[in-house]
């Protein structure tokens, strides 16, 4: 019965015309004293007259205050008691809201056209704001209540206007599209504002509360306070929303503020992640950065879906304020989670192009290459063992113009990361470290010793690799290209008999095959020699015939 009460208070505060020097003042109904009251202590040599010449409009009739307070005298009024006014009957003195701040593209349209809103400037009742992607806007209304105006939105100030003799400021919007957050001063006696919405009027009491319209409904969230949603009342820690036909749904428990613990308080990548828990009724989370200094200057905002918000961060490097709100399945969003944090990411860290990662590299020496940030004068470059965290850098560089470097490491495995440098030298992040392993170079081929000819063959030898377990491979062929060998063997001699070769002109070549000390590689073939196999000598069987020859001798 009192939200119903207070619902038709705030309607017969809500026809009042818009305030506006050029308008005549409305009559005050007769219903008057079913509205807001406003409580006025009355002072020595107060007379009803001279409160109607001072504190209300011209055309009312300080006799419905005489009959509303049940006064016989109008000249003769009690010090020190109170008289009660419809809000209705007041003076109303025009008053502009002061523009705190502006982010992006923010217009007024108004009886002049649009023009570009910027900070310090004022906007006038019957002016509205439009805010355009990603882009905010804040105001300062007369009683010192801060609405502040999120991207893509739309705000009418239908009415803005300071009562006579100090009443309360009254404040009328339209919000038309998009979403707004005031925070309503708690004061003595209250202003009254009214929030108008395509479905659904709020009426507004000392309290801070978000509204917003999206897709045909109105929701409303309240942090603290009440706010009368049509004739629902809405207390702090509730939401709830309204569809078409002024249908509002029972208020609902605010969701708890998400935790923000997956967030860094120094942030070195602009991609910010962070995990999102889908239980507890979580549908989205909206996530909002606004300007640490100035909290109530919003930067930017995105909606995310669990399990996971990925977001490129529109911002220049700075200090920041991150808000999370975890909505339900109605759209409702919940209690605000914050954290303050530092984004620290420029100039941003090149790309590493080679080695690979994980690549495996033999040359001396290594060649590091990354690619060039425009925002980079130079870059540093840092090497250190695997495993370790860039403690002790083996390998230090923070001189480098060109995006590549040569190093020279033993064989090992190594982490390897860079990052750029401004050139008023304000150092960037590193980036990520990246693996990389430097091999043993591969044997090198035998030195191979002159082939030896005896009545066996030819014979030919080389020398040892020097290593354990070395093995070799022996190839001898009629050509240079070796494409069809004769000969195609292992050994783990360092010396070949070539055997059953028929006479005429060969090449050989050897090469060390793979062993521990090569992590398991091949060597190359060395250079092919020339190797000549004579005719063999003339057969001698003859002999043997001789002493019988002799015999046939007479």
């Amino acid at each position: 019965m009192q939200a119903l009460r207070w619902s038709l208070r705030m309607a017969v505060a809500a026809a009042v015309p818009a305030a506006s020097a050029a308008l005549p003042a409305a009559p005050v109904p007769a219903t008057a004293a079913a509205g807001e009251l406003w409580s006025y202590r009355i002072e020595r040599g107060d007379t009803l007259i001279g409160l109607h010449a001072r504190l209300l409009q011209p055309q009312a009739r300080w006799q419905e205050v005489q009959r509303l307070n049940g006064i016989a005298n109008p000249r003769r009024l009690q010090p020190g008691s109170t008289l009660q006014i419809p809000y209705a009957m007041l003076r109303r003195q025009p008053a502009a809201a002061e523009v705190l701040h502006v982010h992006g593209e923010v217009f007024v349209e108004g009886p002049d056209g649009r023009r570009p809103l910027a900070a310090a400037a004022e906007v006038a009742a019957g002016e509205q704001i439009v805010t355009g992607p990603q882009s905010s806007a804040s105001l300062r209304f007369a009683d010192g209540t801060r609405t502040a105006l999120g991207p893509d939105s739309r705000l009418r100030v239908q009415e803005h206007a300071r009562l006579g003799g100090g009443a309360p400021v009254q404040m009328q919007l339209q919000l038309e599209r998009g979403s707004v957050q005031a925070d309503v001063p708690v004061q003595q006696p209250p202003s009254q504002m009214q929030i108008r919405t395509p479905v659904v009027n709020l009426g507004v009491r000392g309290t801070a509360f978000r509204a917003r319209v999206d897709d045909g409904l109105t929701l409303a969230e309240v942090v603290h306070g009440r706010v009368a949603v049509g004739a629902q009342a809405v207390d702090g820690g509730y939401g709830t929303r309204a569809e078409a036909g002024g249908i509002v749904l029972t208020p609902q428990p605010l969701l708890p503020a998400p935790a923000l613990d997956g967030v860094p308080r120094r942030l070195e990548r602009v991609l910010l992640q962070l995990p999102l828990a889908a239980d507890g009724g979580v549908h989205h989370v909206r996530l909002q950065v606004h300007d640490r200094g100035t909290p109530s200057r919003l930067l930017a905002e995105a909606v995310f879906t669990p399990p996971l918000a990925s977001w490129r961060l529109p911002l220049p490097d700075g200090e920041y304020r991150l808000l999370a709100r975890a909505a339900d399945g109605r759209a409702i969003e919940g209690q605000d989670a914050q954290l303050d944090f530092e984004l620290a990411a420029r100039p941003e860290p090149p790309f590493l192009l080679r080695p690979r990662a994980d690549e495996s590299l033999d040359q001396e020496p290594i060649v590091l290459a990354w690619s060039r940030n425009p925002e980079a004068a130079r870059y540093r470059l840092q090497v250190a063992a695997a495993g370790d965290d860039f403690a002790k850098p083996l390998l230090t560089r923070d001189d480098l113009d060109a995006a590549q470097a040569e190093v020279s490491l033993p064989p090992g495995r190594y982490r390897w990361r860079v990052a750029g440098v401004r050139a008023d030298g304000h150092p960037g992040p590193w980036g990520d470290a990246q693996a990389m392993r430097r091999l043993q170079p591969p044997p090198q081929p035998p030195d191979q010793q002159p082939a030896r000819l005896d009545d066996g063959g030819v014979t030919v030898s080389w020398s040892a690799a020097g290593v354990a377990g070395a093995r070799y491979q022996l190839q001898v062929a009629a050509d240079a290209a070796f494409s069809a060998p004769r000969i195609d063997r292992e050994t783990a001699d360092t010396q070949e008999r070539l055997a059953g070769l028929e006479p005429g002109r060969y090449f050989v070549r050897v090469r060390t095959l793979a062993s521990e000390a090569s992590d398991g590689r091949e060597g190359a073939f060395g250079t092919a020699q020339i190797v000549d196999v004579p005719e063999p000598p003339p057969s001698r069987w003859w002999w043997w015939l001789l002493p019988f020859t002799l015999l046939l001798v007479p």
